[in-house]
């Protein structure tokens, strides 16, 4: 046997750096332009309902369609009232494992100069193509400028890809009147989204930070209070004073005799404060995170001082001032809002549960 000359090297991988907790943790930052490349069909419907609330902001109404009968609109912008009667934008979402080409959008196409032609629904003002990996070379070139190209490749491949496609109750000839229609349709109204200005959209959403990670933005100031207290404020006010009225060891008390008492006073204007700056987190988590996170915040708050509302107390006062001490000391480990949790937040947040009858301060609310 002859011999094998093969030269084999050692194998010495070179670290790269240091090794982080959070590394180990989350293992690599994925890019969410490259994250979103492994969405299977089902996971990219789901993120195409996300960006369309953000589109609610930009739009009066926006619906999705999709599925069969769905007559080429997947998500459906309007820009007034009127809906389909005044200007509106369709977003056409296609999923698929390469860039979009130009066979990969004819039947859409289709659609939609046969159901504008038949009146089902109006031309939309702008027609946008959303995939995950984009468009591909040779559509970009049609949809950038060589709109008239596209028509013509339509007509000529429409036997192939639409007329017996459109619908299943018969065939849809591209001939008479309905090709006039298709000639002298704009198609510059076509257009596609890349995936950036998608993520764009999907970042002005609250599901952007669960799904994307990277944190979240810095928060705004927070809201201070109106001088005159607001109705929004009248159920967790009216508890103050009668924790305030059975530490004065009266019946009852109101905000003007609470002028009259420096401390009180300054307990009544301190505790404005920390519920408004509550609130104003509570926007926050709602720009910024899925529904029902804020309410799960307020129930972490709850647990930790519900011991300390049971506990019997000299007089509401007491109550109220022992169950704000107690929030300051809670944990919050793993809330997504713990970074941008303050103290006063903890305290607005007590203020926030006795707003919405979850809990009361004075002893003789405590016998319900």
């Amino acid at each position: 046997m002859s011999n094998i000359d093969i030269q084999l090297n050692e194998i010495n991988a070179n670290p790269s750096g240091p090794t982080y907790s959070d590394q180990i943790t989350s293992g690599p930052i994925v890019l969410p332009q490259k994250l979103i490349r492994l969405y299977d069909d089902e996971e990219w419907e789901r993120f195409t309902e996300e960006c369309a609330q953000s589109l609610k902001s930009e739009y009066v109404d926006v619906r999705r369609a999709g599925g069969a009968g769905d007559q080429g609109i997947d998500i459906a912008a309007f820009k007034t009232a009127s809906g389909f009667n005044a200007p509106w934008d369709n977003f056409q979402c296609k999923h698929y494992d390469h860039p979009l080409y130009p066979t990969d959008i004819y039947l859409e196409l289709g659609k939609l100069c046969y159901y504008t032609f038949t009146g089902s629904y109006t031309v939309p003002e702008n027609y946008f193509f959303i995939a995950p990996l984009g468009i591909g070379t040779s559509l970009s070139k049609l949809l950038r400028g060589n709109h008239n190209e596209l028509k013509r490749l339509l007509i000529s491949e429409w036997k192939k890809y639409c007329k017996s496609k459109i619908t299943t109750k018969h065939k849809v000839p591209l001939e008479g009147d309905f090709l006039e229609y298709v000639n002298a349709f704009d198609f510059s109204r076509i257009k596609d989204q890349s995936v950036l200005q998608l993520l764009d959209i999907h970042r002005k959403t609250s599901y952007y930070a669960t799904r994307f990670g990277g944190g979240l933005p810095a928060r705004p100031k927070s809201e201070l209070p109106p001088e005159d207290i607001a109705e929004i404020e009248a159920i967790y006010i009216k508890k103050l004073l009668d924790a305030y009225a059975e530490y004065l060891n009266q019946e009852n008390c109101s905000v003007e005799e609470i002028d009259n008492n420096a401390t009180l006073k300054r307990h009544l204007r301190s505790a404005r404060v920390q519920f408004y700056c509550a609130e104003s987190l509570h926007k926050f988590s709602r720009d910024h995170l899925e529904h029902g996170e804020f309410e799960r915040l307020q129930e972490e708050i709850f647990v930790g001082i519900e011991n300390i509302i049971i506990s019997e107390h000299s007089h509401g006062y007491d109550r109220v001032v022992k169950t704000v001490q107690e929030a300051y000391k809670i944990q919050i480990d793993s809330h997504p809002l713990k970074e941008r949790l303050e103290l006063i937040d903890r305290a607005g947040i007590c203020h926030q549960l006795a707003n919405n009858n979850t809990i009361s301060w004075a002893n003789h609310d405590q016998e319900d």
